[in-house]
This record gives C-alpha cells, sequence and structure tokens, in this order.
C-alpha cells in the first residue's frame, strides 16, 4: 500500500470532515416568521429582462407589511426598465432608480447596491438578486432568524429551478472552498455570505461604511460580511430550504459561467500574472485531486476507493442540503476534475482578456 496514496486518503477524508461539520451548523431558516421593523429590498439589475418580473412578483407577494422594493437599473441595454415601471405602477412599494454604470473604482454590483440605499432609512436592508425568486415568507424568516439568533447580518443562497450537472459536478468543490475560507458564523477567517440574498441591520452596515468602503470589490459578498464583522456585528449564514430559487444556475452553461466569473472576479485585484498563476495552481490541484482516486481505484487502491468514497460523502452533505439527487454524489472526483478544468479556464481569461460578466470585464 503505497504512503503516498494512504496521504492523499488521509487528506481527503479529513476535507470531506470538515465539510460535514460545517454544514451541521449551518442553521435553518425558523418556520415562523416575524415582523420587527420596516424592511427595504434592494435588487441590483443589468439586463435582467428575462428574470425581474419573477423576482419583483415574489417579493411582491411577501408576507410582511413593512416593505419597500427599490431596484436599481445598472444601464441596462434591455427592457429591465419597462418591466419595472410596470411593476411600479401597479404596487407603489416598488421604486425604479437609473444608474449610468459604476464610476472609477466601484465594481458594478457594488455600486448598484450602494445607489439603492442611498436614501433608505428602515431597519433592515435586504439585498437580492435579480435572477431569484422568493417564496412569500422569507423576508419575515430571514428577520426571524436574525432576531431569534441576535446577529446583524443573515445570508442565503438560492436554490437551483432545475436538476443539472452545474450542480453535481461544479457547486460542491466550491462549497468546499467556501467553507475552508469563510465560517458560517463569521469566527474564523472571512465571513461567509452568498450574494444572492443578504438581511443585514441598517445600523450595522452604517457602522461598517456601507457599501462604500468595498466599492472596488468582486468578492462583494464575502467582503461586505466580513465587513460588517470587523465593525463589530455578527453573521450568519443560514439554509434557506425552498424560499429562494435562482434560475441564474439553472443550466451546467450558466452555472459554468458564473463560477468562472466568480473566481476570475475572486483573484483580479492581485493582477494578471498573479490571479493567472493562482487560478492555474488551483485548476492543476483539482485536477489531480479528482483524477487520483479515478485512476487508482481502477487499479484496485484501496486508498484510491476510500479517497474516492470520502469525497462522495461531502458531496452527498451539500445534495442534501440543497435538494439535488444525492446519488450525483458518487461522481464527486469527476466535479473535482470539472472544477479544476474551470479554474484553468479563468486563469487564462485572467491573463489574456475575456473574462467579462453582463458585458463588464470582471478584471476592471
Amino acid at each position: 500500500m503505497s504512503k503516498w496514496g494512504v496521504l492523499g486518503a488521509t487528506v481527503t477524508l479529513a476535507r470531506a470532515v470538515r465539510t460535514i461539520s460545517t454544514w451541521r451548523q449551518v442553521r435553518e431558516l425558523p418556520r415562523e416568521a416575524v415582523e420587527d421593523g420596516s424592511v427595504t429590498v434592494v435588487v441590483p439589475a443589468r439586463d435582467e429582462a428575462a428574470t425581474i418580473d419573477r423576482c419583483l412578483t415574489g417579493l411582491r407577494k411577501q408576507d410582511y407589511g413593512d416593505l419597500r422594493i427599490v431596484v436599481v437599473d445598472d444601464a441596462s441595454t434591455d427592457g429591465t426598465a419597462d418591466i419595472v415601471r410596470r411593476h411600479a405602477e401597479d404596487d407603489p412599494r416598488v421604486e425604479l432608480v437609473r444608474s449610468a454604470g459604476p464610476p472609477s473604482g466601484w465594481a458594478g454590483k457594488v455600486h448598484a447596491l450602494h445607489v439603492g440605499t442611498a436614501d433608505a432609512r428602515s431597519d433592515w436592508l435586504l439585498f437580492v438578486d435579480a435572477d431569484t425568486e422568493a417564496t412569500p415568507d422569507l423576508v419575515g424568516r430571514l428577520v426571524a432568524a436574525a432576531t431569534t439568533a441576535g446577529v446583524d447580518l443573515v445570508s442565503t443562497a438560492g436554490r437551483s429551478t432545475t436538476a443539472n450537472a452545474g450542480w453535481w459536478l461544479l457547486l460542491p468543490p466550491v462549497n468546499a472552498l467556501l467553507f475552508e475560507s469563510a465560517s458560517v458564523d463569521g469566527t474564523r477567517g472571512k465571513a461567509l455570505a452568498i450574494g444572492h440574498c443578504v438581511l443585514v441591520r441598517r445600523e450595522a452596515c452604517e457602522r461598517a461604511g456601507g457599501w462604500r468602503a468595498v466599492a472596488g470589490s468582486r468578492s462583494e459578498d464575502i467582503d461586505f460580511a466580513t465587513l460588517v464583522r470587523d465593525a463589530g456585528g455578527r453573521t450568519r449564514y443560514v439554509d434557506g430550504g425552498g424560499t429562494l430559487t435562482t434560475s441564474g444556475l439553472a443550466t451546467f452553461g450558466a452555472t459554468y459561467r458564473s463560477m468562472r466569473k466568480s473566481l476570475a472576479a475572486g483573484v483580479a485585484e492581485r493582477g494578471p500574472a498573479t490571479a493567472f498563476l493562482v487560478l492555474g495552481a488551483m485548476g492543476v490541484a483539482h485536477i489531480a485531486y479528482g483524477v487520483a482516486p479515478i485512476v487508482t481505484t481502477s487499479r484496485g487502491s484501496k486508498p484510491g476507493a476510500v479517497a474516492w468514497l470520502a469525497q462522495a460523502l461531502a458531496h452527498w452533505a451539500y445534495f442534501r442540503r440543497v435538494g439535488q439527487p444525492r446519488s450525483a454524489a458518487v461522481l464527486a472526483p469527476f466535479g473535482a476534475v470539472a472544477l479544476g478544468v474551470l479554474a484553468l479556464d479563468a486563469a487564462w481569461r485572467s491573463l489574456r482578456g475575456g473574462a467579462t460578466w453582463k458585458g463588464r470585464d470582471v478584471r476592471d
């Protein structure tokens, strides 16, 4: 039995144990919604004509009395603004704010979120992506989660509207990376938050400096949550169950492009050459991490089989929480390879250009 095989199996087991243990720390949203203070919902929208109607329909159906909905049209070139105007005509709680795009030094989404909070005086601020759709109790249950736990920021991720290979192959290893670099309660490393949905006390947001304090960030969700934490606030990532869905990850291609953008944006501030090296190393490491158990298991290696099983268990824990088929966990090593290929793609685009999102270079 090769010592390298034993070492590889041990490392894989340790990572799996950590991922599974972290999922056990992720609390579910309270079942009962509460109404405790006013809420301003801010939706940044750039070329979201295909999704903004469903998003606003879900937000307008919220079982929460004191609610305001602000949509920031971030220099859209499609019919996003027209759709928002129709909702605003039917519902005085909906407001359209136009933005010409981010000024120098600002990331596009961060600037839109900043613009959306310019005149907010509510007790809570809720930031929701335009490609999400909420159940009527989402806002009330988020507020319940924050007040029950005594925290200042609560975040959750949307679930897929369809079962697809992007969720089976790409998102589980990405989830493991997030758990290794950020903590669900903000007590270790960075504070975990997902940009799909972030609720924060307005006072805590202002105390931390607001979105202006992370103006150029391309990992704005985690950077913002960490900022709130470092300013004395408490944060919490929660399992939203079926309260929020996202169409932005509905296909393998959409998931691939979204994750590629996130990887490239996450290291963009280091410069093209360093980003290329970091992402390239990540890509090679993940390909090796996935290929090793596939090859060694096919040769009858017991450590290889243990490594495959450990990766599968970590993926199983993820699928159990996000409502994807648990049988897909057997594909875990192939997921590591897929993420490695994606990272290499992001590395090349970071160096040569082409890492764009909604027509903007994520490196700028």
